[in-house]
């Protein structure tokens, strides 16, 4: 296993990063063509890295955030109106380590809760690279297993996020 490099990046990552654009891709490569924004052009998301590395990760479509079309609380709501909003939403959150290879930047994390509860007691990897933009800082996002739409669709997804604090 390669070194941690968590202390060598923790001020430039820890903190809380707010969702600036969510894209599906038809591959990786420098062809790939757009094919989806699920969440649309102002996506709804969070991710929190404490100086522990310890990411809670949250996105949520934002056209199914709204109440229930019953009126009823989440508890009380239809099974079909809340799947409905739930299928709309993601989250996950554990420890993760950092690593560097002759692509950049990587981690891995340890998942302890998620939304998904397959995803649960597994890794979550991504590609993740640093920029910054007019004094902005921006990471950049990259799953390294392909994400699946609601529609069974295999795509590849990437995530950019703003440093708010």
């Amino acid at each position: 296993m390669p070194e941690n490099v968590w202390p060598k990046y923790r001020d430039r990552i820890a903190g809380v990063w707010k969702t600036v654009s969510y894209e599906l891709f038809d591959g990786s490569g420098p062809d790939k063509k757009l094919i989806a924004k699920p969440h649309g052009d102002s996506p709804l998301g969070r991710v929190q890295i404490s100086p522990n590395a310890y990411l809670s990760a949250h996105m949520a479509r934002p056209d199914r955030m709204k109440p229930l079309p019953s009126g009823k609380t989440w508890q009380e709501g239809e099974d079909a109106e809340v799947a409905f909003v739930a299928r709309g939403e993601s989250m996950y959150c554990g420890y993760f380590e950092l690593f560097e290879d002759d692509e950049g930047l990587w981690w891995q994390t340890k998942v302890d809760v998620s939304t998904d509860p397959n995803r649960m007691g597994g890794m979550e990897v991504r590609r993740a690279a640093l920029s910054e933009e007019g004094g902005r800082q921006f990471m950049t996002l990259q799953p390294k297993n392909d994400m699946v739409m609601e529609d069974g669709r295999r795509t590849r997804g990437v995530l950019k996020w703003e440093k708010i604090e």
